[in-house]
């Protein structure tokens, strides 16, 4: 089995300076970077990723924490994370924290206690949990994915815009009446995605458009039950000319309980109504109709956020030795990345 010796005396280095390529934690030239890098890769050297992070003090684990497992999102996004952070040598620890403060707060202790290096956390409500800031204020790097969270660094996409062409497509399609179903009300991704909506709807020319807004879960019971309720109410029994022809779902998982919903209603869509979603998970191509929605670029969010944290991670080790004393502390980034109009069977002009 090659050892690291094998590799210093191959490069003509010392044992110290392999380390350090591999560890990154101290300057190298290029050249003997290259040439470090060059010898591993003939002799098929593998570190030994337990010595490493004993010496390094890392655990070469990351902590991840999603607020519901149950929708194909966070599992897609999960695993795209997980391969993002294997590649670049860490595993992930996966908590499902079930919308539920006090389990979250249990997972946050129990990462803790495993000395993870770092957090990748996705915000269930507007208000983050007092346990992840006790974490921060004790200097764990944490990312968050998919909700902003004020004063920290995150990786997003441009929400705003993807309602921007939802609203768009169902302008130019000529419809004036809409049912927004809308998340937990005030979260940012919400409210993004139904600002971007009335933009999208002014633009395509519907700037008296009726929008009806009903806020609740991001779950398909959501989308069920507001479409029952909404029957109930006579809102969905008038004429075309009075009644919403669209319904805009905030995520993929409403909208497939709203579709439900209609069809027990016996109204056919996109032929009495059309409907939208947002995620572009991958039922959303299989369904019947299929759904038309807005996607979301899992892989570039989840290698974004993972170089994110890992330089999050070395700027505080960087401190730890010193490195640091006396710099300004660095603005708090936030990456925003596009999103895409997926057009499928779903939509179709308002019936006349």
């Amino acid at each position: 089995m090659t050892t690291i010796k094998d590799v210093a005396r191959a490069a003509g280095v010392s044992v110290s300076t392999v380390s350090h390529v591999l560890s990154g934690r101290r300057p190298i030239s290029e050249a003997t970077r290259l040439r470090v890098m060059e010898a591993i890769e003939r002799l098929g050297y593998r570190p030994n990723r337990l010595a490493q992070g004993l010496v390094s003090k890392s655990s070469r684990s990351l902590g991840l924490l999603v607020p519901d497992l149950a929708n194909p999102f966070f599992g897609s996004m999960a695993e795209a994370l997980e391969i993002a952070a294997h590649e670049r040598g860490y595993s992930v620890i996966l908590c499902n924290t079930n919308l539920d403060p006090a389990r979250e707060a249990d997972y946050l202790s129990m990462l803790l206690s495993r000395q993870v290096d770092g957090l990748l956390y996705f915000p269930g409500t507007r208000v983050p949990n007092r346990s992840l800031m006790e974490a921060i204020a004790a200097g764990v790097p944490v990312v968050v994915v998919d909700e902003r969270l004020d004063n920290l660094p995150g990786v997003f996409v441009d929400n705003f815009d993807g309602g921007r062409q939802l609203g768009l497509l169902l302008a130019r399609l000529g419809h004036r009446s809409l049912l927004f179903l809308g998340g937990p009300e005030g979260l940012p991704t919400v409210t993004d995605r139904l600002n971007g909506l009335r933009a999208g709807l002014a633009e395509g020319g519907q700037t008296n458009a009726r929008l009806l807004l009903r806020f609740g879960e991001y779950r398909a019971s959501h989308g069920y039950e507001t479409i029952h309720a909404c029957a109930r109410e006579g809102i969905l029994a008038a004429p075309p000319q009075q009644r919403p022809t669209a319904v805009v779902a905030a995520n993929d998982m409403i909208a497939l309980g709203a579709l439900r919903a209609l069809r027990e209603l016996n109204l056919r869509v996109p032929h009495d109504c059309s409907l939208t979603g947002f995620d572009g998970v991958e039922f959303t191509a299989l369904i019947t109709p299929s759904l038309t929605t807005v996607q979301q670029p899992s892989g570039r969010v989840a290698s974004a956020a993972v170089e994110l944290l890992l330089a999050r991670i070395e700027a505080v080790a960087h401190r730890h030795d010193g490195q640091a004393q006396g710099e300004e502390a660095p603005a708090i980034p936030h990456v925003i990345l596009p999103v895409s109009l997926v057009v499928r069977e779903s939509v179709a002009p308002p019936p006349q």
